[in-house]
């Protein structure tokens, strides 16, 4: 009898370039990461632990379910389009305009969906304290769409998100801009179901 030896994935990715990728999405100035050992390193000691760095360790050890990712607003990079929200960072992502990501790639989705709404709510909460201390980014589309080139060109930044989370039903060479991304699904003809 043969069994196929595979690797325990977590819900915190642990190694860089093994389980632990960069990928990122960057949607009105805030910039979403999976929660990964590699990002909790860099920020605990570069990014101010002495400000209150929280631990993810109740998260961090868990196995993962499927292709589950946590995924953690790590900041926001400031313009117009989201003032009031700069100083947010940090906070885990539970819902998008009401709806659960459940890793980068579905989070993609969710935005690529919004394209046709009028605003964008992230709900988001500290860790460990998503029952009682939720908070809100509401953006609006429209800003987020204008602002977005201004946003990447100012911070240096090729796209709106890595590749490795583009779904495949997004053509890649069309989403380099979330604006493109917006435009290709709602430009699909509805199927009746």
């Amino acid at each position: 009898m043969k069994h196929k030896l595979v690797p325990l994935r977590y819900l915190c990715a642990v190694h860089d370039s093994y389980d632990a990728h960069p990928s990122y999405v960057v949607c009105g100035g805030c910039v979403f990461v999976p929660l990964s050992w590699p990002w909790i390193s860099a920020h605990k000691h570069s990014d101010g632990w002495e400000g209150g760095f929280p631990s993810y360790n109740s998260v961090s050890s868990l196995p993962a379910e499927g292709e589950k990712q946590v995924i953690v607003l790590s900041k926001v990079l400031a313009d117009e389009v989201n003032i009031g929200y700069h100083l947010k960072k940090w906070l885990i992502l539970c819902r998008v305009n009401g709806e659960v990501p459940a890793n980068m790639r579905e989070l993609v989705r969710l935005i690529s969906k919004a394209g046709s709404k009028k605003h964008l709510e992230f709900r988001l909460h500290p860790i460990n304290e998503e029952d009682f201390n939720e908070q809100a980014i509401c953006l609006d589309m429209e800003e987020c769409k204008q602002a977005e080139d201004r946003i990447l060109k100012q911070h240096m930044i090729a796209s709106w998100c890595s590749d490795d989370v583009i779904p495949a039903e997004i053509d890649v060479t069309s989403a380099k801009t979330m604006v493109s991304t917006l435009k290709c699904t709602s430009d699909k003809p509805k199927t009746a179901a």
